[in-house]
């Protein structure tokens, strides 16, 4: 009896921290100001309205049907009425906004799961209106109406005046900011009472505000002939980092043989900067679903797309809770769909969802970043070894690299740029400003060698923890350490450099460690994930057995301040770069994606 109910317990673990996620998640839409409570209902079964979306216009026609082709909206049906039957309709006037080619699938996409009037969807419109509506009534006018996809149940189009006119009294709005759900700045008048975080009403809104959500929506397959398998890629958020570089270099190389779509399951946070534009080069079908709904209404958006996209492989590039949430729905209700996971850590997070014979049944194969993921998969879990390949992050394609001719010029001037004489020795780290990163242990490293002025650390990223970091680096003892920004010219700032570091708690397989290989530099770095592995069976570099031992590091940093040293492992470090090329990732991750049908 006792361990019957330890294991219902530890079984409904998972479904106890998911409603806590979701109140939390349901506070910062509630920040949206003023906020109100906010409930989200599930009504299995309930029929959808029609799927399917009109343009009602007195725009010339060619102007509208260049517009629409743009779109990946199939069947957009250009007509002087807004037919109920049909569903959902845009009436943009007199300007068609410039929008991403995957706006308005999404706005329906989100519309149809939520039981509201209408949306707006103006994250990463150009030049989103200035302002943020205060009521629903606000919607029907310039300079939001273009931004619009309106019910046509509950609202109609008059092609004579060209208005947008509503069919009932009350009605509830959803409008997505700029910078996603709850990005708006707080309105503060007399008509707040008509804001619930992201929903607006033209009646002030009840202090709980009921949203319906449907479990599942029309679907009709995607025309065409297209016999390429298809791929849909979830991911927390496509920042500008390590797994999105070997996510989209892999991809890059594998779109001649497979379809792609891309999922975002959370918020993005600019701090980590943003690489969706990257990514709509691969695939106009990018969906931004942590920007844009509740997690409850995930799934069916998930599935939705599953079968409108012809899906046969779900790939989770990169952790997030909710995949670990949703990975058995989806797999219970589509049982032919090929699940594969990515891990990059073998001693905590989410490895440790792999304990529930639910989830483990639900995944076909886990691409570990490293061995000793693979060997935690295959001995304590008891996974055959064909199920978890070891594939090692990418570095970058060579034609992206600086020329060979450019690079003593370029790494003259961004030494003067950055303020660092011929002589200095400069030890550059790439990271996030992250607790996993320990970057207060670089400012430590620095102190540790003050004795030295002519050695030098430069930290580039963002993230949590740099306010922290500025602190502790205004609060040194020692100027010979700074920090900048998130930057996109890595390669540039390697061959300003000397030498590679990364002081890490925890790694799969970096990409900068790899980067700093394919330039010839030399790498000190902690015995993580798999970057001992590299240097050691590469002689690149010098490895430090434990994160957060600063005098090994210290000591390390002092016998790389010999230029003899860097030489000869810089010269290892330049021969091995050619095997982490992005073309030999594809081919392991095409083996994992498809795994027979490869």
């Amino acid at each position: 009896m006792l361990r019957s109910s330890l294991h219902r317990l530890f079984h409904d673990l998972p479904l106890v921290a998911r409603g806590l996620r979701a109140v939390r998640y349901r506070t910062r839409l509630v920040r949206g100001e003023p906020g109100g409570e906010i409930r989200y209902n599930a009504k299995a079964g309930e029929p959808s309205q029609g799927w399917g979306v009109a343009l009602c216009s007195t725009l010339e026609p060619e102007k509208i049907r260049r517009w629409t082709t743009a779109q990946t909206l199939e069947n957009i049906e250009i007509t002087n009425q807004a037919n109920p039957d049909l569903g959902w309709f845009l009436a943009p006037g007199a300007v068609l906004p410039t929008v991403p080619p995957g706006w308005l699938e999404s706005a329906l996409l989100v519309a149809s799961t939520e039981q509201i009037d209408s949306l707006t969807l103006a994250e990463r419109i150009s030049n989103p209106p200035l302002g943020f509506p205060a009521s629903a009534a606000e919607l029907l006018g310039a300079p939001w109406r273009p931004l619009t996809l309106f019910s046509a149940q509950s609202f109609r189009w008059d092609p004579e005046t060209d208005t947008v006119q509503p069919r009932r009294s009350t009605l509830t709005a959803k409008v997505i900011g700029p910078g996603g759900i709850g990005s708006a700045p707080p309105h503060t008048s007399a008509n707040s009472a008509l804001r619930r975080g992201p929903y607006l009403g033209n009646r002030p809104l009840p202090a709980l505000l009921e949203i319906g959500l449907r479990d599942r929506l029309p679907v009709g397959r995607m025309s065409g002939g297209d016999s390429r398998p298809g791929v849909l890629v979830t991911a927390p958020f496509l920042a500008r980092g390590g797994a999105e570089h070997t996510l989209f270099e892999t991809l890059t190389v594998l779109r001649s043989t497979c379809r792609m779509a891309f999922v975002t399951l959370a918020p993005h946070r600019g701090e980590l900067d943003d690489r969706r534009d990257d990514f709509e080069g691969l695939s106009p079908h990018l969906f931004s679903l942590g920007d844009w709904v509740h997690p409850d209404a995930m799934v069916p958006i998930l599935l939705h797309l599953i079968d409108h996209l012809n899906i046969e492989v779900l790939y989770n590039a990169n952790g997030t809770t909710l995949f670990y949430d949703f990975a058995p729905r989806l797999k219970a209700a589509r049982p032919g769909l090929r699940i594969v996971d990515h891990l990059y850590d073998h001693r905590v997070g989410y490895i440790e969802r792999y304990q529930d014979p639910e989830f483990l049944q639900s995944v076909d194969a886990c691409v570990a970043e490293n061995r000793p993921i693979a060997e935690v998969l295959t001995h304590k879990y008891h996974w055959p070894a064909n199920r978890v390949p070891v594939i090692w992050s990418c570095g970058r394609p060579a034609d992206s690299l600086p020329p060979e001719a450019a690079r003593d010029t370029i790494r003259r001037d961004l030494r003067v740029e950055l303020g660092y004489a011929n002589d200095d020795i400069v030890f550059l780290t790439a990271a996030r400003m992250h607790e996993q990163k320990r970057p207060l242990d670089l400012v430590r490293l620095a102190e540790a060698v003050a004795d030295r002025p002519d050695i030098h650390f430069l930290i580039v990223g963002g993230g949590p923890m740099e306010e922290a970091v500025d602190g502790a680096i205004a609060n040194a003892p020692t100027a010979q350490i700074q920090r900048l920004p998130f930057r996109t010219d890595i390669p540039e700032l390697i061959l300003a450099s000397d030498a590679g570091l990364l002081v890490s708690d925890f790694e799969g397989l970096p990409v900068f460690l790899l980067e700093c290989l394919q330039l010839g530099r030399p790498f000190l770095g902690t015995d993580v994930g798999d970057l001992g592995r590299v240097l050691r069976d590469t002689g690149a570099g010098l490895v430090v057995e434990m994160p957060g031992d600063v005098e090994a590091l210290a000591e390390a940093v002092r016998s790389l301040a010999d230029p003899a040293m860097r030489r000869d492992l810089g010269a290892k470090a330049l021969a091995s770069g050619g095997r982490f090329s992005p073309e030999h990732c594809a081919r392991e991750y095409g083996k994992a994606l498809f795994g027979d049908r490869s």
